[in-house]
């Protein structure tokens, strides 16, 4: 597989192509080769059912898939000095889905609630400019914030007053 700005060496040393290498190796042809998209399929595959039966860690996975990958890429967007409107709409979905969570009597009647969540995140998460992010933020975050934001600047008043000191 080509991988631009990567050597051929690079590509050789990431973990699927060991994998693959393996299996080619080790495993009798099954009739058609077997490609990252195989591999990677069948990666979030178990994934989703790992979360759809809500197995033992799968609260714990979830919340770390959407927290490493999107803390590295916000790091490097900051350290890089691009723009993190990406990162920081994430972030605001990430806190409000969290939020939301709080709601237990409601997420409790939610079937496969951790693989929506995941899913959810992985859209959020995707790195193209009009991924989950940039839509839900634009659509429906932002709007909502902006109102709350008139509303609390609306009755911004000192609930205290203290004396001044001459």
């Amino acid at each position: 597989p080509e991988i631009p700005n990567m050597s051929a060496a690079a590509v050789n040393d990431m973990p699927y192509s060991v994998f693959l290498r393996f299996v080619h190796s080790n495993i009798p042809p099954l009739g058609f080769p077997v490609t990252q998209v195989h591999v990677l399929g069948a990666f979030w595959g178990l994934i989703a059912l790992w979360t759809a039966t809500d197995f033992y860690g799968a609260e714990l996975l979830v919340t770390v898939l959407a927290l490493v990958y999107p803390a590295w890429q916000s790091y490097k967007a900051e350290k890089d000095g691009a723009s993190t409107s990406q990162w920081v709409a994430y972030w605001i979905i990430f806190a409000s889905v969290y939020l939301l969570e709080f709601l237990q009597f409601f997420i409790y009647y939610i079937p496969v609630y951790q693989t929506f969540k995941l899913c959810l995140f992985l859209w959020c998460m995707f790195p193209s400019p009009n991924n989950g992010a940039v839509i839900l933020y634009s659509s429906a975050l932002k709007p909502g914030l902006a109102a709350l934001d008139e509303w609390v600047s609306s009755i911004k008043q000192p609930v205290v007053e203290f004396p001044k000191e001459d």
